[in-house]
């Protein structure tokens, strides 16, 4: 053991060495928790981006192996703190009327919050080993670069919601979940059911509440802006410089709106719910307002823009099993053209092994997590294969391909009119 925690301690301090002196070459300040830290994602070349990666999944597993075996199991509740801190800081909106450098008091977000000062500070004391705000002085309270992010950006809040309003108390019920629907593909057998005590599935019950699906619209932007996600990929390969592409669920138009700018000849039509679509409308930019349209649309049901060249879904089939998402394909084939493309933008689960545990953490973390939701699954390269074929013969399944740095893949299938045999009914 003594050797590959070397190992990993020399893989750490020559990978952070290659990203620090590129931050330090140009002008970038180093991470830190008591420095602004600045606006956006920064953006690294990938040699660099690698080397960061590197660092993280080194620093990974060596945390595990010196924690020792017991450490190692002991440490879930330290995970389990932070989504509880998270929660009490975005239910309160702790912080977020606070500036960055400003000083305020355990009594006066108390009395902002309504909240017994003992038990805020008790919370925020908590939440400060996690390096969410600061206590520079007994009693004196102020924002960490963490803090200060959840309390200026609003898309990382909105996703923070989802995460600990939505998504935390189903992780509780999954165990029961799996034991009482065993196998189950049913979104109203799911554990998120069981946790909310809802009779609709989530998208239906959020639907209805305009807060909760404004929260969700605002995640998914926050998730597309930050998951090294490249939407201009999309259309990589393609010959043609015009076309007309349907981006089916497809929020606020997050993903059409950057294709458009770089496919000026190109149209895009996204559907979603009506309240959605009432949203993005009010909030699309004037530079892509003739480019990009919206249109109210169930998917679920016949697909009613006909002969388009791509039809695409970005992070929908994840939010339905194999039997649902079967039904999603079979409602595009009656407007789909010869050599229509279904482009579906979702995670693909490499072999197992092909990546580092650190990697495949998040991949089946985030499977489970679909499967609390609505008893959905994150799919492998074969699971996306047989998804085409038991939808119906005539999509040729043609791969998946993964751009250097994003955590999506693209999977892709084209349509062929010409073979005449149909799976299923």
């Amino acid at each position: 053991m003594s050797l590959e925690i070397e190992q990993l301690a020399n893989a750490i301090a020559s990978n952070v060495a290659i990203y620090k002196q590129h931050l330090s070459s140009h002008g970038i300040p180093a991470p830190s928790h008591s420095e602004l830290p600045p606006e956006g994602p920064i953006t690294l070349p990938p040699n660099v981006e690698n080397a960061r990666q590197a660092a993280l999944e080194a620093s990974h597993e060596l945390h595990d192996l010196l924690s020792g075996s017991v450490g190692h199991i002991m440490n879930a509740a330290q995970r389990s703190t932070r989504i509880m801190v998270l929660h009490f800081i975005h239910t309160y909106k702790i912080g977020y009327n606070l500036k960055w450098g400003s000083r305020t008091t355990f009594n006066d977000i108390a009395d902002l919050a309504n909240l017994d000062v003992d038990d805020t500070k008790r919370m925020l004391r908590l939440a400060m080993t996690e390096h969410l705000f600061t206590e520079p002085e007994n009693g004196i309270v102020m924002h960490t670069a963490a803090s200060y992010e959840l309390a200026r950006n609003h898309l990382l809040s909105a996703w923070v919601g989802i995460t600990t309003q939505e998504n935390w108390s189903p992780m509780l019920r999954i165990t029961e979940a799996m034991g009482k629907y065993p196998g189950s593909e049913e979104p109203l057998e799911s554990a998120y059911v069981l946790a909310h005590g809802v009779k609709e599935d989530a998208f239906k019950v959020w639907e209805k509440d305009p807060a909760r699906i404004t929260q969700f619209s605002n995640a998914m932007a926050f998730l597309h802006a930050g998951s090294g996600f490249q939407p201009a990929e999309a259309l990589s390969g393609f010959a043609q410089d015009t076309g007309v592409f349907v981006d089916v669920g497809g929020s606020k138009g997050h993903v059409s709106i950057q294709l458009a700018r770089t496919y000026p000849k190109w149209k895009f039509i996204v559907q979603d719910s009506k309240q959605t679509v009432q949203l993005a409308r009010e909030e699309i930019p004037d530079d892509v307002r003739e480019q990009v349209s919206f249109q109210v649309h169930d998917f679920w049901t016949e697909q009613p823009v006909k002969d388009a060249d791509v039809y695409f879904f970005k992070t929908i089939f994840h939010d339905w099993s194999d039997k649902y998402s079967i039904k999603l394909l079979r409602a595009l084939i009656p407007s789909l053209k010869q050599g229509a493309k279904v482009i579906i933008a979702d995670v693909c689960i490499p072999p197992k092994g092909a990546v580092s545990q650190y990697k495949e953490q998040w991949m089946r973390g985030l499977d489970i997590v679909m499967k609390c939701f609505t008893n959905a699954r994150e799919r492998d390269y074969d699971g996306w294969a047989s998804l085409f074929e038991k939808a119906d013969a005539r999509f040729r399944f043609l791969g998946v391909r993964t751009p250097l740095g994003s955590k999506a893949s693209f999977i892709e299938a084209e349509w062929n009119s010409h073979v005449g045999i149909i799976n299923g009914n």
